[in-house]
């Protein structure tokens, strides 16, 4: 893979706009009202990070993360919640850049385990966990929207 040029950095309140049509991509178009506040709790609050890789001030990818409390690992663990790469600039190692920032940053903050979903369907994403150590887990994940 030819080495692609690309700056990481963590999101600011300012950036929401620039940001939201690739949330609206990763989500299908499917971005509720208080969309703009999680935006900006994570970003201002300390449970979350949101990454931004750029090339040239341009936005071309973004990372979610979180960090919890797990009783099972006995301390912080943190989460990829979310990654996307803009259509026109993926394959070139920016979902891996992106992952590898975070990682780095988990480690700062002395989590004891990085958790991560792949669609079950989603290849590219399995081989990239894969690649970067991550070891495959055999559960289910159960949703109860409490909205209804």
């Amino acid at each position: 893979m030819k080495e692609f040029s690309v700056a990481i950095r963590t999101a600011k309140v300012g950036d929401y706009s620039v940001c939201l049509p690739l949330f609206t991509l990763l989500y299908h178009g499917d971005i509720g009202p208080n969309f703009r506040r999680t935006f900006e709790e994570y970003v201002t609050k300390k449970e979350g990070v949101i990454l931004l890789a750029e090339q040239q001030h341009t936005l071309i990818g973004i990372l979610v993360g979180s960090y919890h409390l797990d009783i099972d690992w006995e301390g912080r663990t943190a989460r990829i919640d979310a990654v996307i790469v803009d259509e026109a600039y993926r394959m070139r190692g920016i979902a891996r850049k992106l992952t590898q920032r975070y990682l780095a940053l988990a480690k700062k903050r002395k989590c004891k385990a990085v958790k991560s979903r792949a669609n079950t369907k989603n290849v590219i994403a399995q081989k990239l966990h894969e690649s970067l150590g991550f070891s495959k887990v055999n559960t289910y994940e159960y949703i109860m929207d409490l909205h209804e």
